[in-house]
């Protein structure tokens, strides 16, 4: 089960590199479509799914289709992953070096891969390692109201290779220097880290549309994600905190 959550976790970050929006007091609507794959004999169906984010300069709050939500704060480097059905959450350290200790420190062996807690750290620490390059290829084009821009994003990692096809639009006004930073902190205490935040910053603008192409672990996963909705707009009290009367749990079990 270990290696499950291991590899959730590293499609999860996958994800979140390519997954690209504004940084400033927004509310955004994205849909998001997930070819078919099959990664480790486990074959997941093609998805298609309503992202909302609300964002501001203390928070970030990711409503996913699976009933579940993402919050992230960054004065207190944690994110917090909310399961509404069972009134649950539990925290993840917004550095990967962090998650990886927990791991090793849930003390498990993975039963059904025979892999060890330490072994597994280790593997997936080598797996984190990362390059990233943005090229701006100058071509343009009208991506749903907004004129974009096409950069190519590429991010080579132990765990496999991305590389997506970014449109982003300076029709829309945000400030997307501190949502690169926001958006890979858990990526902080990687090497290559300062270079990818580097890179992030040659896109110009808000990122409407992203088609992204993964190699994990020997299978490809292909994701469009295009944003519908954008505006400034204060977010509903409460959504920036943890619901009132939700229970704390492991980020692994025990």
């Amino acid at each position: 089960m270990r290696m499950k959550h291991f590899f959730q976790i590293t499609v999860t970050i996958m994800m979140l590199l390519t997954s690209t929006t504004a940084f400033a007091e927004h509310y955004m609507k994205q849909i998001q479509h997930t070819d078919p794959y099959t990664v480790m004999g486990h074959r997941q169906p093609a998805s298609t799914a309503t992202i909302e984010t609300w964002l501001s300069d203390a928070a970030v709050l990711t409503k996913n289709h699976d009933g579940t939500s993402t919050l992230v704060i960054f004065a207190k480097q944690l994110a917090y992953i909310i399961k509404h059905s069972e009134r649950s959450y539990a925290e993840m350290p917004l550095d990967v070096n962090k998650v990886i200790n927990e791991m090793a420190k849930s003390g498990k062996d993975d039963k059904d891969s025979g892999v060890g807690a330490e072994a597994m750290g280790q593997m997936m620490s080598a797996m984190m390692q990362m390059e990233v390059s943005v090229k701006d290829t100058g071509e343009q084009q009208k991506i749903g109201e907004w004129q974009a821009r096409k950069y190519i994003q590429t991010i080579n990692m132990g765990m496999g290779t991305t590389v997506s096809e970014i449109w982003a639009t300076e029709d829309l006004h945000a400030d997307m220097s501190g949502y690169w930073k926001a958006v890979n902190v858990v990526m902080a205490g990687q090497k290559g880290y300062a270079e990818m935040i580097s890179e992030m910053d040659k896109i110009r603008g808000v990122v409407v549309k992203t088609i992204s192409r993964s190699q994990v672990m020997g299978s490809e996963v292909k994701t469009t994600s295009e944003l519908v909705e954008f505006a400034d707009k204060p977010a509903p009290a409460g959504t920036f905190a943890i619901p009132a009367g939700y229970r704390q749990v492991p980020m692994f079990g025990k």
